[in-house]
């Protein structure tokens, strides 16, 4: 059985001892006396559906069967048509070498007979009638395997996706952390090409740089300070027509220094994964590469579309196992207390954080989804800094943390999470539309659900525009909460055109006329016209004419406590206008 040997380069080919790409920490391929080889001994269970969700349509496609069908997969094997031993239904088979659909539905029509559920093989579109009715007949899930993405690149990316659902807060990559592999290959490839580096994902953001920088030109450095292409360059690489040569050809391209204007030129390649672009890698150089370094270029691009994969399958699976956790936690239930555990959190007093996004009339936010996304990303990132035990995912459109407390008194906890709040909408510059509703501390992970309703309340008065601010906490505005309630229920049951608020708003949209806004005026000021008058700007006089006139239409007893209090309450049911 041939070895396939750990990487020499990061990520690069074998050493002594194997004649392979490494292809994650188990790199060997052994014998088990079955019909397939085992690739490592992962042991993380993940549903099917998820993991292609994970790894994503530009890698993985099903072509027959429904994923769905397939409730988890446990090993990645890779499948030796020389043995016909059993194998088990939680494999991912790999037909590598197999082609043609007629050699395929043969396989898949073997493999079914040993329990095997699903197989991954290279199908094309002309795959026949016949075939496809051959595979559908085994009830196998057959998933296509894009063009141009290599069965290393496969079996590392699901060993990535599979071993991130292990444990949760940290992504398990080979030769060091998700960020050290790139910035290692970065390295490496700079040394390969006697020259600094960047690798930038498809906005030109620098995602990791080579050592070296400071022998590069200025608009380098400031590309690497800023980790973003500064934008009079971008404008001018899409003038030239750079970037179209990248999304279309393998081949590296070469900016002279005069096209950018800058002191040395630029040399890039494209990153891919099949047909995907996943970024490009840049050389600051003063004339273009030799021939071998050229060469070199390339088998480094493809390396790097390698170790990109496998952070992104890694970070999505880490993301929704995150999101999993804890939506189960705030869900409450038998499930919260494992949860709570499996995310560090202890299971002392805690409380909820929920995260959305105000909308301005007349201004449309179609990012507002990937808005709230980045900013439950950047909160996870700031509390790891500032509240070591909290965990914060994305759940079903809104952000939420959940913040251990334990030392802390409920006051003094609600304080501490509306300053953490503060500050970090403050950091992100984000305290103009971007609002946190924080819940009450709830002593068991059991009652986080009731939490979790909280911070949405306070969340729902801060977007109606009933409290001031970016954040606040259910504690101090639960009135508030109670009224939009029952606000709420007053709409469901039809009462909202009732009353004599109602009449008098009519009128005010008939005649346009602001006889509403004089009345709550003098209710706010408990009666006292000259400060009703000045906080609509108008003379006392003329608002003793409008008041009146408002008696008289409603026939309103103004002297009388009760009648006060019910048009106090009506006009807090119905809001801001």
């Amino acid at each position: 059985m041939k070895g396939l040997g750990g990487p020499g380069v990061p990520g690069g080919p074998g050493v002594a001892g194997g004649s392979g790409i490494g292809v994650g920490p188990y790199d060997t391929l052994r014998s088990q006396d079955e019909g397939v080889m085992d690739v490592g001994t992962v042991r993380p269970r993940i549903s099917l559906v998820r993991l292609l969700e994970d790894v994503g349509t530009t890698v993985l496609n099903a072509v027959v069967g429904d994923p769905q069908s397939m409730d988890e997969v446990a090993s990645v094997v890779i499948h030796d048509p020389e043995d016909d031993s059993p194998s088990t239904s939680d494999s991912m088979v790999l037909l590598v070498g197999i082609s043609g659909g007629e050699r395929i539905a043969e396989s898949v029509v073997d493999l079914a007979e040993r329990g095997v559920a699903v197989v991954v093989a290279r199908v094309s579109s002309d795959l026949s009638s016949v075939d496809r009715e051959t595979i559908e007949s085994t009830g196998v899930v057959v998933l296509a395997l894009a063009r141009g993405v290599s069965w290393v690149q496969l079996t590392s990316l699901l060993h990535s996706v599979l071993e991130a659902r292990n444990e949760v807060g940290h992504i398990h990559s080979r030769g060091g952390g998700p960020a050290g592999d790139l910035f290692a290959f970065a390295n490496a490839v700079s040394a390969l090409l006697d020259a600094p580096i960047t690798i930038e994902d498809r906005s030109s953001r620098v995602i990791a740089f080579s050592g070296r920088q400071e022998e590069g030109d200025g608009p380098r450095i400031a590309t690497v300070l800023e980790r973003q292409v500064p934008d009079q360059y971008i404008r001018v690489l899409e003038e030239a027509g750079v970037f179209d040569r990248l999304y279309r050809s393998d081949d590296p391209v070469w900016v002279p220094a005069e096209t950018l204007g800058t002191k040395m030129g630029r040399i890039a390649v494209s990153i891919r994964a099949g047909d995907e672009f996943l970024g490009s890698m840049w050389v600051a150089l003063v004339a273009p590469l030799s021939e071998d370094r050229t060469r070199a270029l390339l088998d480094s691009a493809g390396m790097i579309a390698l170790q990109m994969l496998r952070l992104r399958g890694g970070a999505d699976a880490e993301r929704r196992l995150r999101a999993d956790l804890i939506a189960t936690l705030l869900d409450g239930g038998a499930g919260a207390v494992d949860a709570m555990n499996r995310l560090g959190l202890g299971t002392g007093p805690t409380l909820v954080m929920a995260l959305g996004r105000r909308s301005f009339e007349g201004s449309s936010k179609p990012d507002d989804a990937a808005h709230i996304v980045r900013l439950t990303d950047a909160l996870a990132m700031h509390l790891g800094a500032v509240h070591s035990q909290s965990a914060a995912a994305l759940v079903n459109g809104t952000g939420y943390a959940v913040l251990s407390v334990r030392g802390h008194s409920p006051a003094e906890a609600e304080l501490q999470a509306s300053r953490v709040a503060s500050d970090f909408l403050d950091r992100t510059g984000a305290s103009g539309d971007t609002i946190i509703g924080i819940g009450r501390v709830v002593t068991r992970p059991a009652q986080l659900s009731r939490s979790k309703r909280d911070a949405e309340h306070a969340l729902e008065v801060l977007l109606a525009g009933r409290a001031s601010g970016s954040v606040a906490t259910f504690s101090s505005v639960h009135v508030d909460a109670i009224l939009l309630e029952i606000a709420s229920e007053v709409a469901a049951e039809g009462f909202s055109d009732l009353g004599p608020i109602e009449a008098i708003a009519s009128h005010d949209a008939a005649h346009a006329t602001s006889f509403v806004d004089t009345l709550d005026a003098w209710l706010n000021a408990f009666g006292d016209v000259g400060d009703a008058a000045a906080s609509l700007h108008v003379h006392p006089n003329t608002f003793r004419y409008r008041l009146s006139k408002v008696k008289s239409m409603a026939a309103l007893d103004l002297d009388d406590p009760n009648v006060r209090f019910r048009l106090m309450v009506h006009l807090r049911l119905r809001g801001p206008r």
